[in-house]
């Protein structure tokens, strides 16, 4: 079996999995030890028996559901790679601008002279994959971050450990076992978070992928908002003047944010669509002083 069989073996038994042709190369490069861009100049060679079976292995995980970052213990998010498994949800690319709209802030902020070094936290961090690449991406930023799951807060370490220095600048990213905002402290310049958005009743009827991630880290309650009636007023009780809130949720859902940040307070409420055109983070300032 050559390399393109192996693929067209892939793609047929992977078919329903929304992605086949993708998946079945990040599988096979996988049972082969080699990134894609190799994986394609491989085509006509051929597998060695031990790298077939590992490949199958690979299809048959698929096939049951699981998602391919749990398979292969990772995935990719704003350029890096995150340990990933069934502690926390798989990174999203449309979370990436969720991480897009920090690093605008928190650079607004520096630029105008009101503070050097933002001070950022993210709540329901799961992984840690956004709170964790604005730490990389500006190391003199004071970065936190928490989770109520113990899992994903060690999750989080685990990949703090990984992609950030011991000497970073502004300090190690401090996590936090929290529910929300609860046993965090503040005043903080942005406060940023991905919560649980999915109504109850909708869960069944979802990707079968989705039964493999944690449930507490979808289920937003009868209609998706409960974390963020909660969120939002704390939020504001945490946030310096003219401190930033940026929440990521269905778009079906931005308008009532957009109310729910105006009831509290905060004003220049927008909401920006993702790639697919989707309104998925809504964004408000708390006022400052004249």
């Amino acid at each position: 079996m050559t390399v393109r069989d192996a693929l067209r073996e892939g793609v047929a038994a992977l078919g329903a999995s929304g992605s086949p042709f993708l998946d079945a190369s990040l599988l096979l490069a996988s049972a082969l030890g080699v990134d894609r861009t190799r994986l394609y100049a491989c085509g006509p060679e051929s597998l060695e028996s031990g790298a077939a079976a590992r490949y199958r292995d690979l299809l048959a995980q698929r096939v049951s559901g699981l998602p391919v970052a749990y398979i292969l213990g990772a995935r990719e998010f704003w350029g890096r790679r995150f340990r990933t498994d069934s502690r926390a949800l798989v990174p999203r690319p449309e979370t990436e601008l969720l991480v897009s709209l920090a690093l605008e802030a928190g650079d607004a902020l520096v630029s105008s002279g009101r503070r050097a070094r933002p001070r950022v936290h993210e709540t329901c961090c799961g992984s840690g994959c956004v709170i964790l690449s604005l730490a990389a991406d500006r190391p003199l930023w004071q970065v936190s971050a928490s989770d109520l799951s113990t899992g994903a807060g060690s999750l989080a370490r685990e990949n703090a450990e990984l992609l950030l220095p011991r000497d970073r600048p502004g300090g190690p990213c401090e996590l936090f076992a929290s529910d929300l905002l609860d046993s965090v402290e503040g005043p903080f310049d942005i406060v940023l978070a991905n919560p649980p958005y999915i109504p109850t009743a909708e869960l069944e009827l979802l990707a079968p992928g989705l039964a493999f991630e944690p449930r507490m880290a979808l289920d937003g309650g009868p209609d998706g908002l409960d974390l963020y009636r909660r969120l939002v007023p704390a939020a504001a009780s945490k946030l310096e003047p003219g401190g930033v809130l940026l929440l990521e949720s269905d778009g079906s859902q931005a308008p009532i944010l957009r109310s729910l940040l105006a009831g509290a307070g905060f004003g220049q409420v927008a909401s920006y669509r993702d790639l697919a055109g989707i309104e998925r983070i809504t964004r408000g300032s708390l006022p400052c002083p004249d």
